[in-house]
């Protein structure tokens, strides 16, 4: 038995990293510049920073993905299409939108984006059913339900991110938190104000106050019976196209062709997204 952490075929000595990240960014930036398409304008700080990123989430997708498994020529030739595919629909100009302009999309727009969430619940629906048949021929569990319960149970992870990603927004934007936390310190504090026997030692419960009012500013960044200050900057949530293709790869992981397939088309867009703009935060400041 092996002692090795990771897959005898692991991350690096498989042509995963060489096919998605070091020929396909700078591939992808030649071929971008040389077109004239929508790009951010990086250092050479920025492309290494990118790049290293692209190993990042590579080798992540590559292990807890399945991709040790389900990697070959198939998934290679539908990144590479997907990449330049997807550059290629975004250079139209009604496709030059973002998720957060959804008010002004045109109609056009619209029947794109309505296309591609019809296309994602099509491949949702398909790769559950594969899920089904893997589970019925696994002959190493007990349960028959174990694996489709941990498959779709991990689609429960991308909605809990994004519940904290708006919790976080909304703090910053209203401090909410902060001034429920306060309301709560100062509910206590006037119980434990109205148990307290009189006492004539006025230096003393001085003191005592004065102590209670800096230890609630060191933790809230507040005084007493002031309001939480609010943070020089606002926060707006930020769904970028290569997060979405990224969380859609951990799940295309059957040794199928289709599964391929898809698996080659989320992890072409990701690294499209990277490629032209960087891993931008899933929440943005402004």
């Amino acid at each position: 038995m092996s002692e090795k952490p990771f897959p005898i075929d692991a991350f690096l000595k498989s042509p995963f990293p060489d096919a998605f990240v070091i020929i396909a960014y700078p591939l992808y930036r030649i071929i971008g510049g040389f077109f004239n398409w929508e790009m951010d304008v990086k250092t050479p700080s920025n492309h290494f920073g990118d790049m290293m990123a692209l190993v990042r989430y590579g080798f992540i997708v590559f292990v807890l993905g399945g991709y040790a498994k389900t990697f070959n020529w198939i998934t290679i030739l539908s990144f590479y299409i997907a990449l330049f595919g997807f550059a290629l629909l975004a250079e139209l100009p009604f496709a030059k939108q973002s998720l957060v302009t959804w008010r002004n999309w045109s109609i056009k727009m619209w029947i794109l984006i309505i296309v591609a969430v019809c296309a994602v619940l099509v491949m949702t629906g398909f790769h559950i059913y594969l899920a089904i048949l893997l589970m019925n021929v696994n002959k190493f569990r007990e349960k028959n339900d174990v694996y489709i319960a941990w498959y779709l149970g991990c689609l429960v992870i991308i909605p809990i991110l994004m519940t904290f990603a708006f919790i976080a927004e909304q703090e910053q934007n209203t401090r909410f938190l902060t001034k429920f936390f306060l309301k709560v310190i100062s509910i206590f504090k006037r119980n434990s104000q109205k148990q307290l026997p009189p006492t004539n030692e006025n230096g003393s419960e001085t003191q005592q106050q004065q102590t209670d009012t800096e230890a609630q500013a060191a933790t809230t960044g507040t005084t007493s019976g002031a309001e939480p200050q609010p943070y020089n900057k606002k926060a707006r949530v930020h769904l970028h196209h290569w997060q979405i293709f990224y969380s859609l790869a951990f799940f295309t992981r059957f040794n199928h062709p289709v599964s391929q397939v898809a698996g080659g088309i989320t992890l072409g867009i990701y690294t499209q997204g990277i490629g032209a703009y960087g891993p931008d935060s899933y929440l943005e400041e402004y």
